[in-house]
């Protein structure tokens, strides 16, 4: 065999680990026929089924599991080889964030962070979906969630509250009670805490009226400034949207975020220079927002959990 069918390999691998060609799909940016023709034509070069179809699901073969095995270990070798060239042969340091916490919280301070370390050059990826730092040359990575990252290093970074807000040209007038709700129109994204805020409010949340589900919440808040209905908000977010007053806060009512921020990275990683750097820089700013914004953020700057 002179060449290598790399994309085959890479296809296979993936649909391997998931066990589900779909789900290599997504991960390859591929549709689900591009990984089918991959695989089906590496089983042609090889003579060999890789895989057994089984309803909807794949399983691996004897020859398929060997493969998978050699090729898994080959991949993360290779990508660890050239993540260590990188950082050798630079300071770009690589984040993962989520598109509307970069827009809203995190780019509006990257200037101090590059003031205090001009030494490093970041790299943002923005998304809805989690980085394997083991595999997608992600250095560190902020993710929402309840920081069960299993095998990374995981920090709290802070908590957010929720609590109505509208713009103040709102149609018809700005409600004066949570019970106003049921006159307006409520926005709201794919999280939908709308119940839990309502069992705080004390008024029944099946009476309530629904828009757009918006997937993106800085795309939620940018729908409630343009006066499209009134949006549940979480604090970090929100703040520009209050402070420059194309938003107002409704109600004193306020529910804490299930979800929190959370800073991961790689355990055997954790202390490098350009990581500690802007992992503490993160929780500095952090520390800062908390104390100047007043909307009903908490801070925990503990140790690493662990998770």
């Amino acid at each position: 065999m002179d060449r290598l069918p790399l994309n085959a390999l890479r296809a296979f691998e993936a649909a391997a680990r998931h066990l589900s060609l779909t789900r290599a799909a997504e991960e390859l940016h591929l549709t689900h026929g591009a990984i089918s023709h991959q695989v089906r034509a590496l089983e042609a070069l090889l003579g060999a089924a890789l895989f057994n179809r089984r309803g909807r699901g794949v399983v691996l073969t004897e020859a398929g599991q060997h493969l998978a095995g050699v090729l898994t270990g080959s991949f993360a070798q290779i990508n660890q080889a050239m993540n260590t060239v990188r950082r050798q042969s630079n300071d770009t340091l690589t984040i993962s964030v989520l598109t509307s916490f970069a827009a809203r919280w995190l780019v509006p301070r990257l200037e101090r962070f590059h003031e205090a370390h001009p030494e490093v050059v970041l790299s943002m990826r923005t998304g809805r979906e989690l980085a394997d730092l083991r595999r997608d040359g992600v250095d560190l990575a902020i993710r929402s969630g309840r920081g069960n990252y299993p095998g990374l290093d995981v920090r709290f970074l802070m908590a957010e509250d929720l609590f109505a807000v509208a713009s103040p040209q709102l149609a018809g007038g700005l409600p004066e009670t949570p019970a106003d709700l049921r006159r307006y129109l409520l926005l709201r994204d794919s999280f939908d805490d709308w119940a839990m805020w309502c069992r705080a409010a004390g008024f029944d949340f099946t009476s309530l009226r629904f828009g757009t589900v918006f997937q993106d919440s800085a795309v939620l808040l940018d729908a409630a400034a343009r006066g499209g209905g009134i949006a549940l908000a979480r604090s970090a977010l929100v703040a520009p949207d209050l402070e420059s007053g194309r938003l107002v806060r409704l109600f004193d009512v306020q529910v804490p975020d299930l979800f929190s921020y959370w800073t991961v990275t790689l355990p055997e990683r954790a202390d490098e220079p350009a990581i500690a750097h802007f992992r503490d820089w993160l929780h500095h700013e952090a520390a800062l927002f908390v104390a100047e914004s007043g909307l009903g953020v908490t801070l925990n700057q503990g140790a690493a959990t662990g998770a």
